[in-house]
């Protein structure tokens, strides 16, 4: 298991439903944290983008209600926790957040 230390998570989502956008309904379902990381420049011979503060981020958290609700009410949002990671059990070479831990 891989600890991704120091992250500031700005928020947590959990959802299913049924989407009818391809004409017949298709479930889905999904759970992922938002955080914050260093905003970074990107220059090369095309492009100067210049960045400064933070840029928000995704990663996909295992779905479970149990995960959700630990997020939802004992995660310090605003604050550095350490997002636990483990292999995707759908796609082995992607990570997914299992668990976080408050940084002590």
């Amino acid at each position: 298991m891989a600890k991704l230390q120091n992250v500031i998570v700005i928020g947590a989502k959990f959802g299913t439903g049924t989407s009818t956008k391809s004409g017949s309904p298709k479930p889905y379902q999904f759970a992922n944290v938002s955080y914050l990381k260093n905003a970074e420049s990107f220059q090369n011979e095309q492009h100067n983008i210049q960045m400064a503060g933070y840029d928000v981020q995704e990663l996909s958290t295992l779905f479970d209600a149990a995960l959700f609700e630990r997020f939802k009410t004992q995660c310090p949002f605003g604050q550095k926790v350490h997002l636990m990671l483990d292999a995707d059990p759908q796609n082995p070479s992607r990570n997914i957040v299992v668990d976080f831990e408050l940084v002590k």
